[in-house]
C-alpha cells in the first residue's frame, strides 16, 4: 500500500515460450488494465513484477499498469469508482467496503493468510501466545482488535496490550519495556535483525486464529462484467509470475530491485528483498493447491471472527462477496 510503463519482454528460451503458450489468450487486441498496489514497490508484489518483466501479461494480450500506493489513497474506493480496474487489499478492508455498498468483489489472493505477527529478542520465551500472558506487548492501532481476536480464540485474557507508534518500537523491546511488538513478519524482522545483529523470535498470528487473507485481489463488478477474459488472463499471468518468483527467489529479488524499486527507497536492496521472498512463500502457497485460490469457508469464518471481535462493524452478503471463477 509509481506508475510503470509496460515492458513487453520477449521470452527467450523454449521452456519459457512453452509456458507462455499455456496462458489464456484474448481474442481481441491488447487490453489495458490498471492495478493498484496497497503498498510501495517491493518483493511482496514479486508475482506481478515478474509477470510484467518476463512478458506474461504481454503474451496474454494485456497492457498492465502497476501503480504504487501513496499516502491517503483508499485502494478499494479507487476500484469502486473506476479510477483503476483492480487492486489488492486486506480482507477486512474489502468486506467493510462491501458492507458499505461498494460494488466490488474479491477474485483471488496473493497471501492466503495475514502476515501480522509479533517479534522479540532471542532471550524472550516466545514459543506460543501463552508465553506472553501477564507481559506487556506493544501494537499499533490496527493491532488492538487483532490481539483481542487471537486472545479470544485461544482463551487468553491477560496479555497487557499497549498501543504504540511505529517509531523506534523495537528499541522498546531491547530495553525491556515490552516483551514483544507487532510486526509484518515477511519483512520487518529482516530490517530489525540487520540493525541489531541478531535473529529475532517471531510469532505468526495466522497460527493463532487470524484467518484473514492479505494482498487480496479485488475488482469492480463493472470490470468483471465488461472484461471477464482480461481478468482471467491477468490472474493466470500474475500467479504464473508468482510461481516463477518462488522457484528462483534470488533472481526474482534482483529483478524487482533493479527494474522496479525506485532509487532512494529502503527496498532498493537485494539482500533485504531476497529474504522477504523466503518469508512470504508460506503465505503465498498456503496449504497447497493452485496459487491464488480463496477458500470460501475460511473467508466466511474469518469474516465472522472479525465481526465478533470488532474489526468489522457489519458484514455484507458473504455468499456474493467473492467471484471465484476467475482463477483458472
Amino acid at each position: 500500500m509509481r506508475t510503470l510503463r509496460s515492458r513487453r519482454a520477449v521470452l527467450a528460451t523454449g521452456t519459457a515460450a512453452l509456458a507462455t503458450l499455456m496462458l489464456p489468450r484474448l481474442a481481441s487486441a491488447t487490453t489495458p488494465l490498471t492495478f493498484q498496489l496497497d503498498w510501495k514497490y517491493n518483493a511482496q508484489f514479486a508475482g506481478l513484477f515478474v509477470a510484467e518483466a518476463e512478458g506474461l501479461y504481454a503474451a496474454s494480450d494485456l497492457s498492465v499498469q502497476i501503480r504504487e500506493w501513496s499516502d491517503g489513497l483508499n485502494v478499494i474506493e479507487a476500484v469502486a469508482e473506476g479510477a483503476v480496474d483492480m487492486a489488492c487489499a486486506e480482507q477486512n478492508l474489502i468486506i467493510a467496503a462491501q458492507a458499505a455498498g461498494a460494488p466490488v468483489k474479491a477474485v483471488a489472493t496473493m497471501f492466503r493468510a495475514s502476515p501480522y505477527g509479533l517479534m522479540t529478542v532471542p532471550e524472550v520465551a516466545l514459543a506460543s501466545l501463552t508465553d506472553l500472558v501477564g507481559k506487556p506487548v506493544g501494537v499499533h492501532v490496527d493491532g488492538i482488535k487483532v490481539m483481542e481476536l487471537v486472545e479470544g480464540v485461544n482463551g487468553i485474557t491477560n496479555i497487557n496490550v499497549v498501543e504504540i507508534p511505529y517509531a523506534d518500537k523495537f528499541d522498546r523491546v531491547v530495553s525491556g519495556e515490552f516483551a514483544a511488538v507487532q510486526c509484518y513478519v515477511i519483512d520487518e524482522p529482516i530490517g530489525v535483525a540487520a540493525k541489531y545483529g541478531f535473529e529475532l523470535k517471531v510469532l505468526r498470528l495466522s497460527e493463532y486464529g487470524l484467518l484473514s487473507t492479505a494482498q487480496t485481489i479485488v475488482a469492480s463488478e463493472r470490470v468483471l462484467a465488461e472484461k471477464p477474459e482480461a481478468v482471467r488472463a491477468f490472474l493466470a499471468a500474475t500467479f504464473g509470475g508468482w510461481a516463477r518468483a518462488l522457484k528462483d527467489k534470488p533472481r526474482a529479488a534482483a529483478l524487482v530491485v533493479e527494474r522496479f524499486v525506485p532509487e532512494g527507497s529502503p527496498y532498493k536492496d537485494v539482500a533485504y528483498q531476497a529474504p522477504t521472498l523466503e518469508l512470504l512463500e508460506p503465505y503465498v502457497r498456503g496449504q497447497g493447491g493452485p496459487l491464488g485460490v480463496i477458500d470460501a469457508k475460511v473467508w466466511a469464518e474469518a469474516a465472522r471472527l472479525m465481526l465478533e471481535y470488532g474489526i468489522l462493524e457489519a458484514l455484507p452478503d458473504l455468499s456474493s462477496s467473492l467471484a471465484l471463477d476467475f482463477v483458472v
